[in-house]
């Protein structure tokens, strides 16, 4: 190197050391404040995962956004479960209560009600009668942002009880609690014998395709007399599979007796659905998993995700929004 551009070239060098350690000091420090919030993180995370109460975080439009795992001792629902029917919470609560706790709801979201509290019964997984009371309270960001309400539910059903505020439910509620169990269950057992029904076709129709691909591979080295049996039957099976649609209003048939009216309203409300559509809207109604959907319409399993997507479009939900559940609300 040129003596005259040496002293340069050290006087560069030595500032980008200087940078490249000030560069180091930083990012020690960045990496300690991460632990440091990961570990606050952590720390909160578990106490909101054990907290006694039943705990929720409501947005500003309604919709649930976080559930504590207490919900499960509570109700015998898992968070899960909610989100995938968000209208769960309410089919809980007793009618005469529901509006009580839905104007609560509301009035706290919109700040018509501060800090108040409301009492309500509920109906738990397993039919037992329980009181509940809800606290809410306005939740915000750090810059101020409204974040909707956090309540807080607790189990008040003892206390109640040492009041002498619970009464026996009438022997007239009673059977009509059990009234509507029976339907419910009649409901549940008819749907199990149609995807019963659906998960032979898809089993039969996975064999007949195995069948055909292998009869395909084996014709070529065959003899010439051979493969033309082997073509004949091949024939024999598309033209089996093509009348796949018989199966599909066979099916239908039965579907509208269990679902009275569900096509007309499907219809009404998006009436640009094909036929193909209102097809695997009902498929998704009975809960049936896209591998299931790819053997009853006899298409891969991503042809039947494929459809599923362009569904959701159809309907217009969000990518947060779950398409099973949206066939129950």
């Amino acid at each position: 190197m040129d003596d005259q551009f040496k002293p340069e070239a050290e006087e560069r060098i030595k500032a980008l050391e200087s940078q490249v350690s000030k560069l180091q000091e930083k990012n020690y420090f960045l990496e300690s404040e991460l632990k440091a919030i990961d570990e606050e993180r952590i720390k909160y995370q578990m106490i909101a995962d054990f907290a006694q109460d039943w705990e929720l975080w409501i947005d500003p439009k309604a919709n649930f956004v976080w559930i504590s795992p207490s919900s499960n001792d509570l109700t015998g629902y898992t968070p899960d479960e909610y989100f995938n029917n968000p209208d769960l919470f309410y089919e809980l609560i007793y009618k005469e209560d529901e509006q009580k706790v839905r104007h609560s709801i509301h009035d706290s979201i919109n700040f018509m009600q501060i800090g108040q509290s409301v009492e309500f019964r509920i109906l738990t997984k397993t039919k037992q009668l329980r009181w509940c009371e809800m606290n809410s309270k306005a939740v915000f960001d750090k810059r101020g942002l409204y974040l909707g309400q956090r309540c807080s539910v607790r189990d008040i059903t003892r206390l109640k009880s040492a009041l002498g505020h619970i009464r026996e439910i009438t022997d007239s509620h009673m059977m009509e609690i059990k009234a509507k169990q029976r339907y419910r269950d009649e409901m549940a057992g008819k749907d199990r014998e149609l995807v019963s029904s659906l998960i032979m076709i898809a089993q039969k129709n996975e064999l007949v395709s195995y069948v055909r691909k292998n009869l395909t591979v084996i014709r070529t080295t065959l003899p010439a007399p051979m493969q033309q049996k082997v073509s004949v039957m091949l024939e024999k099976i598309e033209a089996h599979q093509r009348m796949q649609l018989f199966n599909w209003e066979d099916f239908k048939y039965h579907f509208e007796k269990v679902h009275q009216g569900f096509f007309s309203r499907l219809k009404e409300r998006f009436p640009k659905l094909t036929i193909k559509d209102q097809r695997l809207c009902a498929y998704l109604h009975l809960g049936l998993s896209t591998k299931e959907l790819a053997g009853i319409l006899n298409i891969t399993a991503e042809s039947a995700e494929i459809g599923r997507i362009r569904l959701r479009k159809k309907l217009g939900l969000t990518r947060t929004q779950n398409l099973n559940a949206f066939f129950h609300t």
